[in-house]
């Protein structure tokens, strides 16, 4: 059974405003609506329409709702205009809180508004405005829907009654709102792409403008503080190889200074009170765990003997492994004379007394040549490793207890944490791969499309992946901006429910402590 949780969404923008076309609105047919003459409650919030800059109306008996940037959001829908393809409206699963758009001049009570003449899809649904019989309208320059069986029901899945003495009472959710919008200055670096980000704890951790990492509480962004001064670089690699990211609930920020050979990247741990601490620097892949912190020295294309470990609280590092194989690389043959290359790999494990790590044997050693990268079991105390199957592996996942695998081919494998004969699982080419509680997600390399082992179907047809990551028990899959597919975003929980999904472009999303943020590309 997957756990029942509530995601707080905060929503990462400059600017946000839905607009219709003017020139359209004119030329559209007029129809006369009035305000509810009843009560009207949404999502437990009672409506006041007298002094609202987009009040509810009537047309034809029915309510009709205004699709407003921000009141679209408090009923768990998402809207975007674009002038080819028109208005979109899809239901997203979360709900934002209530922000009333007020006037300062009374309302009328009859209003005249016109039928809307663009095109409108609903959860990917073509309407053709001119045959129903209550059709989409504009009022204010505004999108209003209509409040029928059909749309509220079927295909928001809305709850509402109506009657005498309260009147029209809809309900979205069974939870409270569960979204904000906040702003943050993150920076815009010179390639055009957005600084780094991340969330941990109680703050966000972002970059600002002149290499500055701000700390911002999540209640009080405004209230941010310089935590940290990347270092100037000649060759500009520090802002340019900046990373923020949240491990094991701690800010790490990542950054490289120097040249591509003879620099360094450097490894820091941004605490909570606004100090810093440098965990390491040189070419290495680090994983710290709750006693120790295990390092492979990725420096050079064919380094030996690099596999290490430390208590924690102690200075020095040991050595650890056979003194003869690369750790931490995928080593592998390429082109027609069979040159073999190397590839640092991001997969590495402690799990008990036992290091999981790719492996190669004896490349400084005579009659090696036929060797292969496989997956390895190191004993951090009696120093015994053990190949865990006999096939070549690219790269590797552990999820409770099962190893996934890609091999040479990029086809997808999975066998026990304790080894044996490999099952195939995926026999075509795959880009990424991820698992969540025994689900497994990933993309072909032919079409970038995103699928659930077991279906044949893409779970966002038209979708091209550009991140897939497991982000504290959910599953977050961002697509490029460009693609045909209706999503942008999707999140799943453990059951591989789509909890949360969006049309609006998305840089980069975190979640931490049931809190969702993700940073809007504008």
């Amino acid at each position: 059974m997957g756990r029942k949780v509530c995601l707080f969404l905060f929503i990462l923008i400059m600017t946000a405003a839905m607009m219709m076309p003017a020139t359209k609105a004119e030329a559209a047919s007029s129809v006369r609506v009035s305000l509810p003459a009843f009560k009207v409650s949404l999502n437990g919030v009672n409506i006041e329409n007298n002094f609202n800059q987009y009040p509810l109306i009537v047309y034809n008996d029915i309510t009709y709702f205004p699709m407003t940037y921000y009141d679209s959001r408090f009923m768990g829908l998402e809207t975007a205009w674009d002038s080819s393809t028109g208005l979109k409206i899809i239901k997203t699963g979360a709900n934002w809180s209530y922000q009333k758009q007020e006037s300062s001049i009374k309302n009328s009570i009859i209003y005249n508004a016109r039928i809307a003449p663009f095109k409108i899809t609903v959860n990917g649904k073509t309407i053709d405005n001119s045959k129903e019989q209550y059709p989409l309208l504009l009022f204010r320059n505004i999108t209003y829907f209509p409040l029928t069986w059909r749309f509220a029901v079927e295909e928001f899945d809305w709850k509402y009654i109506f009657d005498q003495n309260n009147g029209l009472t809809v309900n979205s959710t069974d939870s409270t709102p569960s979204a904000v919008q906040v702003t943050l200055p993150i920076v815009t670096l010179k390639t055009g792409e957005k600084g780094a980000f991340t969330m941990a704890g109680d703050y966000f951790y972002y970059e600002g403008a002149n290499g500055i990492i701000y700390q911002a509480p999540i209640n009080d962004p405004a209230n941010a503080k310089n935590v940290y001064k990347l270092p100037d670089s000649e060759h500009g690699f520090a802002y340019d190889f900046t990373s923020l990211k949240t491990e094991n609930g701690k800010a790490l920020l990542s950054y490289h200074t120097g040249g591509a050979t003879m620099g360094s990247d450097h490894l820091i741990w941004l605490k909570d009170d606004g100090t810093s601490e440098v965990l390491d620097s040189g070419y290495s892949l680090i994983k710290t765990y709750e006693n120790y912190t295990v390092r492979v020295e990725q420096r050079g294309p064919f380094f030996v003997d690099n596999l290490q470990i430390r208590k924690n609280g102690e200075k020095d590092y040991i050595n650890i492994g056979n003194p003869d194989y690369s750790y931490g690389m995928y080593i592998h043959k390429y082109g027609e004379n069979k040159s073999r290359r190397a590839t640092s790999s991001k997969d590495l494990y402690l799990i008990d007394d036992e290091i999981y790590v790719l492996g190669y044997y004896g490349y400084f050693l005579e009659n090696t040549n036929d060797e292969t990268t496989g997956i390895y079991r190191v004993n951090i105390n009696t120093n015994v490793q053990v190949r865990l199957c006999d096939n070549e592996v690219a790269s590797f996942k552990i999820v409770n207890d099962i190893i996934y695998f890609a091999d040479q081919n990029q086809h997808l494998y999975k066998l026990p944490l304790t080894g044996g004969t490999a099952e195939l699982l995926v026999d075509k080419a795959v880009d990424s791969y991820e698992v969540l509680e025994g689900k497994l997600y990933y993309s072909l390399k032919d079409n970038n499309q995103l699928y659930v082992y077991g279906n044949e179907e893409s779970v966002n047809p038209g979708g091209i992946l550009k991140s897939l990551e497991v982000q504290n028990g959910y599953m977050i899959a961002i697509f490029d901006k460009l693609s045909e597919s209706q999503y942008k975003l999707m999140i799943f929980n453990e059951d591989g429910k789509v909890l949360y999904k969006s049309i609006e472009n998305v840089l980069l999303v975190r979640i931490d402590n049931g809190k969702v943020v993700f940073v809007k590309d504008n």
